[in-house]
């Protein structure tokens, strides 16, 4: 017990000679980012008959940002982020399928029949942004070297991509199993994802044996929402089984972020960061069939199930200031 007594109150000292120190960064980075975003529906989830998947992989993006951090009197931490970025080339592939029952007739297992439809394209720009804000208590060890805050916060990011590309269509649903192909670079589609939601993490500044460079991470977790809106779909017969709007209260994600900073003259800074994300979002909801003979809404005992996924990864070059 003694030893442990010992230990919190070294750690107390250590933090205490910082008590009126007032310190932060403001940094601006600009940099490359590399997203994958992915769309997944099938219908019903037990066995799916129609199902879908939209991909955007390879998108390669310009990114700016302005990132900021402060300690104040060593009792309250700070940071906020906010970017742009510029979409600048990426594909798009897209897969539908439709399958019959197997009926009576059918003895094998694993035999199913029916129809597939498969899209490629290329995605035309955009812009993807983001932003986000935490507060935390900081901790102090190492005579001050070494820094480490518990934090918590909020975050929002967005996607808007567009695509020279009809999409699918199943004929409705009186017949939904004959896909048709309206011809790549018909009509022009927006596909926009939003991730938002809290997250708890931790963030850690390291400056060894008071050198030019200084070490900087953050981890977080997040839990929240997502948001999946497509245009132009009104078109698409696939539209009686998948939504134009969707959405889920179970999105979930890991963010890391790292970087180092290198002291010039008249504290100014230049760096690296790096940052990675890796979201996921899931949600059954059943499938409304429309209205029965008494003119009510009915429900089936079928369920739809979605899949969202966003990863991405950055690397920025960064100027800065501290304060």
């Amino acid at each position: 017990m003694q030893k442990w007594i010992t230990l919190l109150m070294t750690l107390w000292v250590g933090c205490g000679s910082y008590a009126h120190a007032n310190t932060g960064q403001i940094t601006l980075e600009a940099g490359y980012r590399h997203d994958t975003i992915n769309w997944k529906h099938e219908f019903p989830s037990n066995d799916p008959v129609v199902s879908s998947n939209l991909r955007f992989k390879d998108l390669d993006i310009f990114q700016i940002a302005v990132h900021g951090r402060s300690t104040l009197d060593c009792n309250l931490y700070v940071r906020g982020s906010a970017y742009w970025g510029w979409i600048l080339d990426g594909d798009y592939e897209g897969s539908a399928n439709a399958y019959l029952d197997q009926g009576p007739y059918v003895y094998e297992d694993n035999f199913r029949f029916g129809f597939s439809d498969h899209r490629y394209s290329i995605v035309d720009d955009k812009y993807v942004f983001g932003l986000g804000a935490a507060v935390g208590y900081p901790f102090y060890f190492c005579e001050g070297t070494l820094f480490a805050a518990p934090v918590i916060g909020y975050a929002f990011d967005k996607q808007n991509i567009r695509v020279d590309d009809k999409g699918f269509d199943l004929c409705g649903i009186s017949n939904p199993l004959f896909p048709q192909n309206h011809g790549s670079g018909c009509c022009r589609q927006t596909f926009i994802s939003r991730w938002y939601g809290p997250f708890v993490g931790a963030d850690f500044d390291y400056r060894p044996w008071n050198s030019c460079f200084n070490l900087w991470a953050e981890i977080e977790y997040h839990w929240g929402f997502f948001r999946g809106k497509r245009s132009n779909f009104e078109a698409d017969g696939f539209d009686s089984f998948d939504d134009r709007n969707r959405s889920s209260r179970n999105a979930k994600a890991w963010v890391f972020g790292a970087g180092v900073d290198y002291d010039l003259s008249n504290a100014w800074t230049v760096g690296l960061s790096l940052k990675f994300q890796d979201w996921t979002a899931n949600r059954h909801h059943r499938y409304r069939r429309g209205l029965d003979e008494y003119g009510d809404a009915s429900f089936g005992d079928d369920r739809i199930k979605t899949n969202h996924k966003w990863h991405s990864y950055a690397i920025n070059l960064t100027f800065g200031r501290d304060f």
